[in-house]
């Protein structure tokens, strides 16, 4: 089967939510025999320099990419508030690289061509005029549902209706694009359920992060502290307000117990504001290059998330290593969790305090959520049968059409 799949950045390497879950199902692919086609915008925000790339899939697929300068420019945005067009997209679209990609189509006979993500969509008219392929559109999340939960957070009044009709337009161009897809991948079933009930006719399909189980062992060394770990993408706005939110509302009372309790913050992009708090207490490890390393050697997870969207690749990894994570709903949102059995979500910071007590005064709270978590990833989310279950589906929608 051949398979052009276009992506939103370069997923190489493997390093962070979006990424993973692509290269993931690349990797699911290929162990299935299928022939992939790599096209991927190479954008200003996640540059990759292809001579850099190190992983063995890239000699196993055909790879292009086309560089695009996707910065937020305020003459642009500006210009853009007199337009219909949702900035969040028009920033990814270049007529040089929809004729790249036309030419692309035409010469490679596509069975399937699946979009990772909303900002490739606006190049759906080229696939269907160029090629007779299925057009399948994974989406990673419901990206209006981000800024539409920014929107409601935000204290200050102008930021507040710019940010509104940021999510207004996104929600326009989100809703109309969805027809024009034979087939949706949702990361989710919260995902999968709204895409039906806002009305999409065709066949909607959950499939949620998935991760090699192999790869997952943990035979790290656990801190000598007792550890609370955050790691993330700390140029994405809903962990920055997340993050804040505990450091601000939660930390503090941690801190004053004088238990011995560490916070540990990894991440790319991390501001420098947040270098006042570092201390004996607030460990500040930046980008680390071995994030499983990382999360191995924390006691405790948290994923304080208030807004967002989509499936946290993140927890699912430290799931899939055994950890016990203190998470919100919204962070834990789309992932079939048990609160106190595989998971502990606190949305309040009364309720993150008291899990953050718990797990360090009952001995065995910590090793029971973390071998439930584990139990939880080979059961919903073992990349292997994932990938049998998505080229079923491939099979069926071609199979529709003879």
């Amino acid at each position: 089967m051949r398979i052009l799949v276009i992506t939103n950045r370069v997923p190489f390497p493997a390093d962070g939510g979006y990424a993973i879950v692509v290269h993931n199902s690349l990797k699911a692919l290929l162990d299935l025999g299928c022939n992939i086609t790599l096209f991927s915008l190479n954008t200003t925000k996640h540059y990759v320099n292809i001579k850099d790339i190190n992983d063995p899939i890239l000699s196993k697929i055909k790879f292009q990419h086309y560089k695009i300068d996707n910065r937020v420019k305020a003459k642009d945005a500006f210009v853009n508030l007199f337009s219909q067009q949702s900035y969040n997209i028009s920033r990814f679209y270049h007529l040089g690289c929809a004729n790249k990609l036309a030419h692309l189509l035409k010469n490679g006979n596509f069975d399937i061509v699946q979009f990772e993500g909303l900002q490739v969509t606006p190049y759906i008219n080229v696939v269907k005029v160029n090629s007779k392929a299925k057009i399948i559109y994974r989406a990673h999340n419901i990206e209006h549902q981000i800024w539409k939960r920014l929107t409601i957070k935000e204290p200050f009044l102008l930021r507040k209706l710019y940010l509104h009709l940021l999510s207004k337009r996104l929600q326009r161009f989100e809703f109309d694009v969805l027809d024009k897809f034979d087939c949706i991948l949702a990361i989710s079933f919260v995902d999968e359920h709204f895409f039906i009930d806002a009305g999409y006719k065709n066949k909607v399909h959950t499939f949620p992060v998935a991760v090699n189980i192999d790869e997952y062992v943990n035979d790290y060394q656990l801190s000598p502290n007792k550890s609370l770990g955050y790691i993330g993408s700390m140029d994405w706005r809903p962990n920055i307000e997340g993050l804040d939110w505990f450091l601000d509302k939660v930390w503090p009372s941690i801190k004053q117990l004088g238990s011995g309790i560490t916070f540990h913050l990894a991440g790319k992009n991390i501001p420098k504001s947040y270098e006042i708090l570092e201390g004996e207490s607030f460990i500040m490890e930046g980008k680390v290059d071995n994030a499983k390393e990382f999360i191995a050697r924390q006691h405790v997870l948290i994923v304080p998330l208030l807004s967002g969207s989509g499936m946290r690749v993140k927890i699912i990894e430290a799931m899939a290593l055994g950890k016990c994570i203190i998470a919100t709903s919204i962070a834990a949102e789309g992932i079939s969790y048990q609160h106190d059995k595989n998971i502990l979500i606190a949305d309040t910071v009364d309720d993150f305090y008291k899990q953050i007590l718990r797990c360090f005064t009952d001995k065995t709270l910590i090793n029971r959520i973390g071998e439930g978590a584990k139990k939880l990833v080979d059961k919903n989310h073992n990349q292997k049968k994932l990938g049998e279950k998505l080229l079923v589906v491939y099979e069926e929608l071609l199979q529709e059409e003879n």
